[in-house]
Order: C-alpha cells, then structure tokens, then sequence
C-alpha cells in the first residue's frame, strides 16, 4: 500500500508565514532600495554595501517564500526572516524608529511571527511530505 498523496495546498500556519515574511521584507527592501539609489548618486562604496545587505536579505524572504508555498524549503524563508529581525533590531539598536512604538511593533512582528509559523510541526510535516512525494514520482 502506498501513502495518500500530500495535499497541495499548504497549511494555514505556512500561508500567514508568507504574509507576514512579506509585511516585514517590504521595509527593509525599500530601505535598501533608497540607500542604493543614495549610495549611487554619491558614489560611496560603503552605501552601495550598505544598501546591497538589506537587498540580498529581502531576496532570501521572496525566494523563502516562493519555496514554502510549493512545498519545496521551510528553512529559508525561516532563515530570510531571522535575518530580517536580526536587520530591523540593528538599526533600532542605532535609533531609527525610535519615536514610533508602532512603526516599531510592526517592523519586529511581521519577521518574528513568520519564522515562528515557518518553523511550526505542521508546516515542516506538509513540507516533508510534499518532498516525499515529489521523491516517489521521480
């Protein structure tokens, strides 16, 4: 006997993964977006660096989340929100936002619950499962 096929929608937990993922990739890659085009302008090297980090992280979360929804990867878009939080609580650690508890909630929640909810059983059982049968059919 051969195991019923994995569903091909995802769980829900994985669906408010991306949306939150994306909620919190969206600052960050308008962020990097305007230092580059600053950086650019004023031809500094280290902007062009500065800029291009913020750039590469939001990629990871867009790849991560492309990959979660086909049930290929739950690890990077984890991985792409860890780093989006981990880029967010930097630049609030250098005073940026400061003065908006809500721009600040909002900027931390969106990574935080996403890679929470990528990470969750279900979410890498579904994963799991998909690649299994992805396995099985060749």
């Amino acid at each position: 006997m051969t195991a019923p096929p994995a569903r091909k929608v995802p769980p829900i937990p994985a669906g408010v993964a991306a949306v939150c993922a994306l909620l919190g990739a969206l600052p960050v890659a308008v962020f990097s977006l305007i230092a580059g085009v600053f950086a650019a302008a004023s031809g500094v090297g280290q902007g062009l660096l500065f800029g291009a980090v913020p750039a590469v992280v939001a990629l990871t979360v867009l790849v991560g989340i492309v990959l979660l929804l086909t049930g290929r990867s739950w690890r990077v878009l984890v991985v792409g929100s860890v780093l989006t939080l981990v880029l967010v609580v930097w630049a609030l650690t250098q005073g940026a936002a400061s003065d908006e508890p809500g721009s600040v909630v909002v900027l931390v929640a969106g990574p935080l619950v996403a890679a929470l909810l990528g990470s969750l059983p279900v979410v890498r059982a579904w994963v799991a499962a998909r690649q299994a049968d992805r396995a099985a059919r060749g």
